[in-house]
């Protein structure tokens, strides 16, 4: 019986507009370069979004942070607005503090963190949004983890039990690769595939390892570019959610919450929003803001930079927290499972988080065109909905 229950609402969300970056049709990695590199002498964008080899990954953005930091204090800058508090905004904060330079946070939501979101549920925290220190023995984020003493758990996405028909063959993943990798860049992901999606064993890997890992358009996907690395290289979650973490990093830093910064003026003296003045921003905000207005630059960004803004997406990967009075799916050694179905597109993985309090508990991650079906109405019948799947039939 279903006990209590967690939903996120990322595709709604003002302040993100999605889950993680990806790259469009035409887009290349030097794309998310471009978008990184510095705008003049007092202007930066930072973010997960901008690192070419770590995109859609909390250790990336924080990395993006830090190098935006070390820019702006390498041109003497000694007062610095840090727009958004995700991992890339407490990077440079805390950077920018440990250099001697006087930083300050304004973030529009009323917490920290940005989409990495610990949600208290039944007596226990989950992540709602960032849920896995990836690419751990490289992972920067992951040391201060360990320093910090915060217990973490092992998850093979490599192994999952899956409860609906038999897994994609290697087959099927190498004709999808081979494919991809022949695509031209203007290509799109369905435009490269074309009838090999028809084929159920290719579909499942398609949905499985691509619109599971980007939950974006097949149809706007980069098919040269829009299947990113990262995910299954000695991924761990924190007990307890990234809360711990975050909560570790803001410790000491001045923050400004419930502040949305809707426009940047730059000029030669420096920057204002507001009704605040600072020698140079470090903005932090997911690009999907970017791209909708959410934050405005005066005068408009550079034509490089708007161009390679116009290659970039973001993906909805939703997700449910759900606690259970006792437990029903199969052991698995990997932590992990996944469903299929009911239709083409239509995917569902599963971490087993019981581990955190014991409690029977499974996080559930959806991508897809069903999402505007299941997320249609409260979050009770989202839960309702998502239960059902993981159920036995």
């Amino acid at each position: 019986m279903l006990r209590a229950y967690l939903v996120s609402r990322w595709g709604e969300d003002p302040w993100a507009r999605g889950s993680w970056s990806l790259i469009g049709r035409g887009g290349t990695p030097e794309d998310r370069r471009t978008l990184g590199s510095p705008v003049g002498e007092r202007l930066r964008i930072a973010g997960e979004a901008t690192h070419p080899a770590r995109a859609g990954m909390t250790h990336g953005a924080y990395e993006q942070g830090l190098e935006a930091a070390e820019w702006a204090a390498g041109r003497g800058h000694r007062r610095v607005a840090v727009i958004g508090a995700g991992m890339a905004g407490l990077g440079a904060a805390r950077r920018l503090g440990e250099l001697g330079v006087h930083a300050e946070i304004w973030e529009a939501r009323d917490r920290l963190g940005g989409r990495a979101a610990g949600a208290g549920l039944d007596g226990a925290t989950f992540d709602l949004g960032a849920n896995w220190l990836q690419q751990y023995e490289h992972n920067a984020l992951a040391r201060i983890a360990e320093s910090a003493g915060l217990r973490t758990v092992a998850t093979d996405f490599t192994d999952p039990v899956v409860l609906t028909g038999p897994p994609p063959s290697a087959a099927a993943a190498e004709r999808v690769r081979r494919r991809l990798e022949a695509a031209p860049v203007e290509a799109s992901m369905a435009g490269a595939l074309g009838p090999l999606l028809d084929e159920e064993d290719v579909r499942r890997f398609v949905d499985a390892e691509i619109v599971m890992d980007s939950g974006a358009p097949l149809t706007w996907l980069s098919a040269r570019y829009g299947f990113e690395p990262g995910v299954g290289e000695g991924d761990r979650w924190i007990v307890g959610s990234y809360r711990l973490l975050v909560d570790h990093l803001a410790a000491g830093l001045t923050a400004h919450l419930s502040h949305p910064v809707p426009h940047l003026a730059v000029a030669e003296d420096g920057v204002r929003f507001l009704d605040q003045r600072a020698d140079a921003a470090i903005v932090t905000v997911p690009v999907g803001v970017l791209a909708a207005g959410g934050l405005t630059v005066g005068p408009p960004l550079p034509v490089p930079h708007r161009e390679a803004l116009s290659r970039l997406g973001m993906g909805r990967v939703e997700k449910v927290v759900l606690r259970f009075s006792t437990r029903f799916w199969p052991p698995a050694a990997s932590g992990y499972y996944r469903v299929h179905g009911p239709g083409p597109g239509s995917i569902c993985e599963w971490l087993d988080a019981t581990a955190a309090d014991g409690v029977p508990t499974m996080v559930g991650l959806f991508a897809g065109p069903w999402l505007a079906e299941l997320w249609d109405g409260p979050d009770a019948e989202v839960a309702r909905r998502a239960a059902a799947l993981l159920s036995p039939r």
